[in-house]
This record gives C-alpha cells, structure tokens and sequence, in this order.
C-alpha cells in the first residue's frame, strides 16, 4: 500500500457550517478527532468513491487523547491499513491530509514524524514537522509505505500551533466499542470528565463481616484495578470496566459472608449502569471499589489495630 493508496479511505465530514477530516477504519467506522466534531449536531460523510451518508451515531469517544468514532453504516468503504500497537521510529517521513478550499475534496502532503512525546502516563503523541495543512486534524498519519500511525491533531498549546498525532495504539480499543450514542454526546454537557463520588460508608456496614472474607474482598478488588487502572490509562476503557463489572458480580456472588459488601457492589454496579458512556461506567465502579477498600481498611484496623504490611489498601 502507498500513501496514495490510503489517500481512498480519507473522509470529508460536512457540517452545518464548516467541514472537518475523517477517515474510514478497519472496521469500516469513521475514525476522526474529538474537537473536529465536538458540538455539532448533524454530520454528513462524503467518501472518496463518492457516496455521501449521514452520520447515524457514536460509537465511541476518547476526549483525553481527542479522539472519536462516528458510525455510517459502512461496510465496503476503502480502510486505511492500521499500524501495530509498537510505537513507530523517530524521523521518519509521514504523509497527512489536508482540505482543498472549495472542491469538496482532501490532498496530501509530506511531513517528517520528528520525535515521540510523552505527555503523561495516559498519553504519548508524536511530533510532527512540516508544511502541515491547518485543517488537516481528523485525518490519518500515513507512513511511507501507506500504513496508517496514528490520528493527526493540530493543537493550540502556550508556545503556539503544534501538530501532533496520536498513535494507533490509541484507537485499536475504541473499535471494540460499539455504543452507538446519539450525536448528542459530542455536546459540551457530555463531554465533562466523570465527577468521583467516592462512598463514605459506616462501619456498621461490614459489621458481623469475617475478617478472612474482607481480607478476600480487598485483595479481589486490587487484583482487579491493577488490572483495569493500566488499560484504562492506555484507552482500553471497555476492557477497564469489565474488568472492574467482572471482579464486583464475582464478590456478589460469593461472598455472602460479607452481605454489606455485596449491598455497596450492587449500588455501584446500579450507579454505574446509569452512566451515560463507559468512560463515567468505569469511574462509577472505581468509585465503588475505592469506598469499599476505605471502608474495609477502617473496619480492620478498628478490630485488629493496624493490618500487616503487603496487604493492599487504597490504590491511585
């Protein structure tokens, strides 16, 4: 595959009043940024073999590293050729796209993959350089052999326009996700980061509890946030939070030895099925998890004074 190759799968999103870059997926989904479609109310895809079709619905969102996931109902659209999940070598050349003004169509252009950032344990990006168009955010960073790296994002940041892109690795989970959410999502109300509602449970919840099952409870609950915690920060929140749903129904089933620690995992399980994206789901379980662990380590240390060191307490 080459760069013009990959150049069929790019996507003009029309607006009511603008237009943005987009790109079809493996899956035949629409991959673009977040900020490209954030607020708008009606999007229409006009494909490179020129087919135009409306924008049904979300099917995933990833506001941290500005990404989104539209779905058309597409299933024969040309794919771009993902990247694996190995970050890619510094200074390489690199291919994105970017509109033609008032042709209703995208060009590309060469750039350089300069380095690799590190934002934070959540994100790293690459660096881009170049004659970058500035509309070109949306669209795909295509190598010189035609394989798609990542999501191109031109960002305002403090020293100025720098144009990024963030890496595959990034966007392989969110095609697992298939929420199919209105476009409604996209709005500001929907798109503010989850609020944490940590639990302040009495003691009296945990009384008659046997210190063995708590000591089973806390170490099932750590078990699994050191699981989901690190796929949440790498994107794969659907992953995150079955892991988290999985570890809560196991406690519930098994443990009725500890009924208060069943009453506090179904209220969250309640709490988090009520979320409106996976996202405020997984927060809404780790909530739950945290509350339960603050109550526990209370409840031990009240009866048994000071617990033995190794055992997990709260986790950040």
């Amino acid at each position: 595959m080459t760069p013009l190759d990959a150049a069929a799968s790019v996507v003009l999103l029309e607006f009511q009043q603008s237009y943005g870059l987009g790109f079809v997926a493996p899956n035949g989904r629409i991959i673009t940024c977040f900020h490209v479609v954030a607020d708008e109310k009606e999007i229409t895809a006009h494909l490179a073999d020129g087919r135009v079709l409306p924008v049904r619905s979300v099917c995933a969102l990833d506001t941290r590293r500005d990404l989104a996931v539209l779905d058309v109902g597409l299933l024969d659209a040309t794919p771009v050729k993902p990247a694996s999940s190995k970050m890619s070598e510094e200074n390489q050349p690199v291919y994105v796209f970017g509109m033609v003004s008032g042709e209703g169509r995208a060009r590309w252009v060469e750039a350089k993959l300069t380095n690799v950032q590190v934002v934070g344990a959540a994100l790293t990006v690459y660096a881009l350089s170049g004659e970058i168009p500035p509309d070109a955010s949306g669209g795909p960073l295509i190598s010189a052999d035609g394989i798609a790296l990542g999501v191109v994002t031109v960002a305002e940041t403090d020293d100025g326009v720098a144009t990024l892109a963030v890496p595959w690795k990034y966007v392989d989970p969110l095609l697992r996700q298939h929420q199919e959410q209105p476009l409604t999502v996209l709005s500001s109300e929907h798109r503010k980061p989850p609020r944490r509602e940590v639990p302040d449970h009495p003691l009296s919840l945990l009384q008659g509890s046997p210190v063995a099952g708590l000591e089973a409870t806390t170490d099932l609950i750590a078990d699994a946030i050191r699981i989901g915690a690190p796929a949440y920060n790498e994107g794969d929140v659907a992953r995150c939070y079955a892991v988290y749903a999985e570890a809560a129904k196991k406690l519930i089933d098994t443990r009725d030895d500890c009924p208060g620690v069943q009453t506090a995992l179904r209220a969250g399980l309640q709490r988090a099925s009520g979320m409106p994206d996976l996202d405020h789901q997984a927060w809404a379980m780790r909530d739950a998890f945290d509350g339960l662990l603050l109550v526990i380590e209370k409840y031990l240390r009240t009866h048994l004074g000071p617990r033995k060191p190794g055992k997990p307490t709260l986790l950040n």
